[in-house]
């Protein structure tokens, strides 16, 4: 529940890094052209990658899970493919608090791209269910999904700033019933209905 404290700041720093330049690739992978010879170059550059990673890798030094995230809303989860900035695949979106209200703020390249030019909906449910539950974690009744249905109103964009909600909307026993919305330059285009099971991460 807390930071490995072995694993210091500038490897934290520098992991990060390498997460950073991770997304770039797959970002670049989208749209990736070239002659067969030339992406075969590449390909062998990624071999040569990931072949100087894997002596580094197997024992995981980062922590899963963390209560301690101060004023690092994004800290919980460092590796989450959503919100996790040491994870490549997340895009990550940044968290914030307004009132009771926890709001997530991300653009969505062409790595989550579902039809063309519009979000996978797949995304879209993923980063619902991760705000509701640091929603849940924030406000101390946090636990596990029970269930979570998005309505899709609109096609949501790619490369355009969204704002997600995320709110509790009440506490029966250690039932959290749960609401998100997601705006598109102020245009609703999902919402979604949930329910947590509150458990205690002490």
């Amino acid at each position: 529940m807390k930071e490995n404290p072995n694993f210091t700041s500038e490897q934290r720093q520098a992991l990060q890094h390498v997460a950073q330049e991770l997304r770039l690739v797959l970002e670049h992978m989208t749209t990736l052209n070239g002659t067969a010879e030339e992406l075969e170059a590449i390909a062998d550059q990624v071999k040569a990658l990931s072949d100087a990673m894997a002596p580094m890798t197997g024992n995981k030094t980062l922590e899963h899970f963390t209560l301690e995230w101060g004023d690092d809303l994004n800290s919980p989860l460092p590796m989450s493919p959503i919100t996790g900035r040491y994870h490549p695949v997340a895009p990550p979106v940044e968290l914030s608090i307004e009132g009771s209200t926890l709001v997530g703020t991300v653009t969505l390249n062409k790595v989550y791209e579902g039809g063309p030019g519009w979000v996978h909906g797949s995304w879209i449910a993923a980063i619902y269910d991760q705000l509701l539950a640091f929603a849940g974690i924030f406000n101390k009744t946090g636990g596990p999904t029970a269930n979570l249905t998005v309505d899709f109103m609109k096609p949501t964009p790619i490369n355009t700033p969204l704002r997600f909600e995320a709110t509790i909307d009440s506490v029966a026993d250690k039932k959290i019933y749960m609401s998100g919305r997601c705006y598109c330059e102020d245009q609703l285009v999902t919402k979604c209905e949930a329910l947590f099971i509150q458990h205690s991460f002490r």
